[in-house]
Order: structure tokens, then sequence, then C-alpha cells
């Protein structure tokens, strides 16, 4: 385990005042285990079915777990049951908005925005219909955490097309930010174990870290 932990200190000190997600899909009990007790509460998965076994395993532990994968309709009642869930950052399209609109469950949630085009990603690619997503939810007043985005990684431009994913996000936040969050925080979740160093210049305050530290 001390790689494990020489790894995620050294992620640490990268991130001033940004949240760190450490990303355990496919990771063991035991290297969660060890990173909870290293202090780490925040943590994310990609498949509901694997997010809700870890959350039974380790109901004891005050973990924080956050959805970051493709969410599919037939799934959201399940990862709404689970223990301990703290957000949702891929929200990826209106159907879904209108799914967490019938909810019960108030949960916090990232709209995800497709910033870089490719057809492969999920995400919102019109502002027009971003625009609606969050005008539903305002009125309704379902929580809005921020807005999530996955820079472009198969690219020979690899630092400049992540920057330009990055900072379209910033300017799409401070758009929404004039007109639908003046008193509320709005946050961004972008940041990978390949470019969250690029994110952070971009003020992420989220970042989602798995092979970087699992190595």
């Amino acid at each position: 385990m001390d790689n494990l932990k020489r790894n995620y200190e050294e992620v640490l000190k990268d991130l001033n005042t940004a949240k760190l997600i450490i990303v355990s899909k496919n990771q063991s009990i035991e290297k969660i285990s060890y990173l909870y007790s290293l202090g780490h509460r925040d943590f994310g998965e990609n498949k509901v079915q694997e997010l809700s076994l870890k959350s039974e395993q380790l109901s004891d532990l005050d973990i924080r777990w956050h959805f970051i994968g493709n969410l599919q309709r037939n799934k959201i009642k399940k990862l709404l049951a689970i223990k301990n869930l703290f957000s949702i950052h891929s929200v990826s399209k209106m159907s879904l908005v209108q799914d967490f609109l019938s909810s019960d469950v108030n949960i916090q949630i990232f709209l995800q925005v497709n910033t870089s085009g490719e057809n492969e990603k999920s995400g919102f690619t019109e502002i027009d219909e971003l625009k609606e997503a969050v005008e539903k939810l305002h009125v309704s007043k379902k929580k809005i955490q921020g807005l999530m985005t996955i820079g472009n990684i198969r690219t020979d431009s690899f630092e400049d097309d992540a920057r330009s994913c990055f900072s379209k996000l910033v300017k799409i936040k401070e758009a929404l930010r004039a007109e639908y969050f003046l008193n509320d925080r709005i946050e961004l979740s972008m940041g990978m174990s390949q470019d969250y160093k690029i994110a952070l210049d971009y003020q992420s305050d989220w970042v989602r870290i798995g092979s970087r530290i699992f190595i």
C-alpha cells in the first residue's frame, strides 16, 4: 500500500482548493478502505451495480459516493436508492433531467456538457437545451451542484484541446451564473488523471482521478 499512499499524497499536493474524487472503479474494498483510513471520503464509480455493491460492503463508513459514469434511465431508481450517494456528475440529456424532476429524491447533480464535440461522448451540446434543463431544475428547486465535462483525450494536440474544453465550460458557467445563479454557487467537475493539472488552471472544483493514484 506504500505506493498507493505516495501517489495519493502527491496528487493532494497539486490540488490547492479543488476537491478530489478518487475513481475507485475495478478497485478492491481493501484499497478503498485504506484510502479512507488516510482521511479520504469522496469516491467515484461509473457503474451503478458496482457502486451499489461497494456501498453495501462499506456501509459502516461515511463515504461520499459520486456517480461519474454514463447514466441510463432504467438505472436511475436503483442509483438514487444507494446509501451515502452524494452527487451525480453525468446528467447528460433532457430525458434524464425529466426523470430527476419527477423523483422525490433531491440529490445534487452536475449537468454534463460535451465541450469537445466528439460523437462518442455524452453530454449537452446545444446551449439552448442546456439552459432549458437549468431553467426546469431551477424552477422546481432541484439542486444543481454544477457542470461537468471530459477533455478531449484522443488528439494530437492534447494540452491545447484540453484547455479548449475547459475554457468552454468556464464560459458556459459564467453565462448561466449571470442568468440563474447570482445567489448560488455553481461548481465545475473537470479533469482526470491525464489532464487534471490543466483543469486546475481553469479553477475546477472537483477532479476525478483514478489511474494516477492506483498505478
